[in-house]
């Protein structure tokens, strides 16, 4: 294994939204690391709410592949 490469984060849910993460947009898609900052608030676009379709809380590091409601992120277009 290669000491110099680092595991890549777990992907998120795209339907996970911020405010007041930094380095993320408003109605940005969300990524693993932007749970790491306590004053952001986090929301499903699905529901509009701070709970997921299924009823439990949102946050980047709980939206992830073993949620039922989980939804593969969205690559951007190269520029």
């Amino acid at each position: 294994m290669d000491s110099g490469t680092e595991p890549k984060p777990p992907p998120v849910c795209r339907r996970l939204r911020s405010k007041g993460t930094p380095g993320v947009l408003y109605d940005a898609a969300v990524d693993w690391e932007s749970g790491f900052v306590n004053t952001a608030t986090f929301w499903c676009v699905a529901t509009g709410e701070c709970v997921g379709p299924d009823d439990d809380l949102v946050h980047p590091h709980s939206c992830g592949e073993t949620r039922v409601c989980y939804r593969v992120p969205v690559e951007e277009p190269l520029e």
